[in-house]
C-alpha cells in the first residue's frame, strides 16, 4: 500500500490522539517543547513530501521549515472535523506542506511556473496511476526532482496527491486541458530520466 511506502521514507507517525492534543494545545501557547515535539514527530514526514517538489535536499529542508512556522502561526485554526484526532491533523498538516511547496516553487520559478503546454498539442491519455506503484522506488523521486516545476508540480499533485485535475486547475490558475497535458509530458519527461537509471518502465518497473 501506499501508506507503507510512504511511512519508510517519512518514519513513523505513530501517535495517539491524546499525546497529538497535548502537543497541539502547547504549540498553541506557543511552548518551545511542544513545538520541538511536534518537528521531531513530523520532520521526516514533511521532508518526503517537500522532497518530491524540491530541486535538492537543500530545497526541501528550506520547504519543511517554512511549512512548520506556518503550522505554528495558523494552528489556532485547525479544529478536527472527526474524532480522530491524528488522522484529522496529519490531513491538514499534508495541505499545509503542499501548499507551501507550490508557493516556493512560485516564488522561485516564476518565468517557467508561467509556461504551460497547448493542451491541443499531445494526445493525453486520462490514466490515474497508483502512488505506490509510481514512487516505490528512491530512483524514482529522484528523477521527479529533475522534472521542470510546472510539470513536477502537476506530477505530484496528480499523481501523488490524487488531486483530479480540475481542481489542479483551479489550484494553478491554469485550464483543466493544459493540467492533462502538464501530467502527460512530465510522464513522458520522466520515463526519459528513468530510462536513463536503467529503469525500463515505472509501471512495469515497480
Amino acid at each position: 500500500m501506499a501508506k507503507t511506502f510512504f511511512r519508510k521514507l517519512s518514519g513513523r507517525l505513530e501517535t495517539s490522539d491524546d499525546e497529538i492534543e497535548i502537543i497541539l494545545n502547547g504549540c498553541k501557547l506557543n511552548e518551545r517543547a511542544a513545538q520541538k515535539e511536534l518537528y521531531s514527530r513530523y520532520y521526516r514526514y514533511a521532508m518526503s513530501i517537500a522532497l518530491r517538489y524540491s530541486a535538492n535536499y537543500d530545497n526541501a529542508v528550506e520547504i519543511t521549515n517554512d511549512a512548520f512556522l506556518k503550522i505554528y502561526r495558523e494552528l489556532k485554526k485547525f479544529v478536527p472535523r472527526h474524532s480522530n484526532t491524528v488522522f484529522a491533523f496529519t490531513a491538514w498538516f499534508k495541505q499545509v506542506v503542499i501548499y507551501t511547496c507550490i508557493d516556493y516553487l512560485r516564488k522561485y520559478n516564476k518565468k517557467e511556473m508561467r509556461f504551460s503546454v497547448d493542451p491541443l498539442s499531445t494526445v493525453i491519455e486520462d490514466t490515474h496511476e497508483n502512488a505506490e506503484e509510481i514512487l516505490r522506488h528512491k530512483e524514482i523521486i529522484h528523477c521527479i526532482q529533475q522534472l521542470s516545476p510546472v510539470y513536477k508540480i502537476v506530477f505530484n499533485l496528480y499523481a501523488v496527491e490524487g488531486f483530479s485535475h480540475s481542481e489542479i486547475a483551479t489550484k494553478l490558475n491554469i485550464s483543466e486541458g493544459t493540467s492533462k497535458s502538464n501530467f502527460h509530458k512530465a510522464r513522458q519527461n520522466l520515463q526519459v530520466l528513468l530510462e536513463k537509471r536503467n529503469i525500463i518502465s515505472y509501471e512495469r518497473a515497480l
